[in-house]
């Protein structure tokens, strides 16, 4: 079993209980504590609320000190948009994207599968430095 496979199908909650429950802002700041040993601030959206989320989205600079990427590599963050401002978050692995959605909880999809769902623009940040650890 690959190392994020053990996350596929955890629900997406409005107030998550890591490692038993997400959202996308959630799962990556868990994932970097896990595997980075990056102890990143607790996110400040108000899951329920669209506007909450572009915002601390937007203010994703107050985490880590992340710099945008053409060629993503694994643990990448992929910041989501669907044209608009970004409105959702997810995380590299192996050419697919691990993310937390409230209709299916934590998914891996590709850019294209997240392309359908509407989230038509991704890019991808990174923070130098942070090597993972994977048992």
């Amino acid at each position: 079993m690959r190392w994020h496979e053990q996350y596929l199908g955890k629900p997406w909650k409005h107030n998550p209980e890591p490692p038993h429950s997400f959202n996308c802002g959630e799962l990556l700041r868990h994932i970097y504590k896990q595997y980075l040993g990056y102890d990143a601030p607790l996110v400040l959206a108000d899951t329920k609320d669209l506007r909450s989320c572009i915002s601390d989205v937007a203010a994703i600079g107050r985490y880590a000190k992340f710099h945008a990427v053409t060629v993503p590599q694994d643990f990448d963050v992929a910041v989501m948009s669907r044209g608009g401002p970004a409105d959702h978050v997810g995380l590299y692995v192996g050419g697919d994207i691990l993310h937390c959605l409230p209709s299916a909880g934590v998914a891996l999809d590709s850019a294209f599968i997240l392309g359908v769902m509407g989230w038509r623009k991704i890019h991808y940040l990174r923070v130098e430095g942070l090597t993972p650890c994977i048992p």
